[in-house]
């Protein structure tokens, strides 16, 4: 039922909580999971288009690839079969196009996010997944402490 997974991540411990969840589903189901991590570059639009722009940009990007490689090695652990994406954009709008133009199953996302300037995935991103996307979302809950 469940052979393509996107897990959406943001690099943070509960958005790896989530990688989690969706890797467990994956290794279940012998499902392909890839992990989505949006760079928010829509946040420096207006900011002037120089070095500094760049700089912040290609920093955005790194953190993804930084964050991918976590669930990546956690896929690897598994033995479940894994692929890894960073886009730029919109985080709500774009977990919700990777799904629909690559035939997703299932979207997993952490109900929470990431806070202050580093926020990719918010409670306001998982809301509007959960109310945009066609196919069915799990939304993990943060871990009661």
């Amino acid at each position: 039922m469940f052979e393509k997974i996107l897990i959406a991540t943001d690099g943070s411990e509960h958005g790896l909580r989530a990688a989690k969840v969706a890797l467990e589903l994956g290794k279940i189901s012998g499902g392909m999971v890839t992990a989505i991590y949006v760079a928010d570059t829509n946040r420096t639009s207006h900011l002037p288009d120089d070095m500094l722009l760049f700089s912040i940009r290609e920093l955005l990007l790194k953190e993804g690839k930084e964050a991918l490689k976590h669930v990546e090695n956690a896929a690897k652990e598994l033995g479940v079969a894994y692929e890894g994406v960073v886009v730029e954009g919109n985080p709500g709008s774009e977990i919700v196009n990777y799904a629909k133009s690559n035939g997703m199953d299932i979207i997993i996302i952490g109900a929470v996010g990431r806070t202050g300037l580093d926020k990719f995935l918010l409670g306001s991103v998982a809301e509007k997944v959960v109310r945009s996307s066609r196919v069915p979302v799990l939304t993990i809950p943060r871990e009661q402490t």
